[in-house]
């Protein structure tokens, strides 16, 4: 036993240690980096990209000043149509109405405003057809009533006339019957003459 005993000291184990062999120093703690407290930020464009941005812009603000310059212009020029429109319309009404004289005592201003409303073909036309209306309310004492007259643009030529369609229904009293409903529709070519608006040809339409 006390062999054993001697031998256990004599082979010291893992453990043990000579207390006099120094001990390993730890390794002394670093001191965290110091990151300065303001750095220069990278640029993040390079001055070509910023050119290039600025020209982009230009150009789209170019762009959009053209567009903007068309769509007023196209606004205009639709409004100036429009007036156009409606002193064609008016126009034609009162020309249209002018051939429906009420009865022979207004035959002589129908005729003048007949004329005065007339231009191109229907002008060089417009004393004969006035004189045969003339005859024909003599001869039959015709006497007209306009119950109702509509008009409405059909298309814009390109030489600048419009062409309106006018419908027209009537009374007619003559020396056979009385009060006759007619109704037709005309196709009133109107052209500017003088400042306004003249028929240029009249013409019935039958379908």
């Amino acid at each position: 036993m006390e062999g054993d005993a001697g031998a256990s000291r004599l082979n010291p184990t893992p453990d043990d240690h000579d207390p006099e062999e120094p001990i390993a120093a730890l390794p002394e703690a670093q001191p965290d980096p110091v990151t300065p407290a303001h750095q220069p930020r990278p640029e993040r464009l390079g001055s070509g990209w910023v050119a290039a941005i600025a020209a982009g812009l230009l150009v789209l603000t170019a762009g959009l000043s053209v567009v903007g310059y068309l769509a007023v212009q196209a606004n205009a020029r639709s409004a100036q149509i429009g007036r156009d429109d409606a002193v064609a319309l008016q126009a034609a009404k009162d020309c249209v109405t002018a051939t429906q004289a009420p009865d022979t005592a207004s035959m002589g201003a129908s005729q003048a405003k007949i004329i005065e409303c007339s231009t191109g073909d229907f002008g060089a036309q417009a004393g004969f057809f006035s004189g045969m209306m003339v005859e024909a309310y003599q001869a039959a004492n015709v006497k007209v009533a306009v119950s109702d007259l509509r008009a409405a643009v059909e298309r814009h030529n390109d030489d600048g006339s419009v062409d309106i369609l006018v419908a027209v229904r009537t009374k007619v009293t003559n020396s056979q019957a009385a009060d006759q409903e007619q109704g037709y529709r005309l196709r009133v070519t109107m052209q500017r003459d003088d400042g306004t608006y003249k028929i240029a040809n009249l013409v019935q339409v039958t379908t």
